[in-house]
């Protein structure tokens, strides 16, 4: 029950409010756009 908290609440949420504070932290926006993929799934579907 935790582990699909943490998957399916915790990283995104959190990721999100931290990827909208990047541009506060180091002055730009980030090139790279989060992928909130914590298992890698989408790079097993894409191999």
């Amino acid at each position: 029950m935790l582990k699909f908290a943490y998957k399916k609440f915790w990283v995104p949420v959190m990721g999100r409010l931290l990827s909208s504070l990047i541009p506060l932290l180091e002055g730009k926006p980030s090139n790279i756009p989060p992928t909130y993929d914590i298992d890698g799934d989408s790079k097993k579907i894409n191999n």
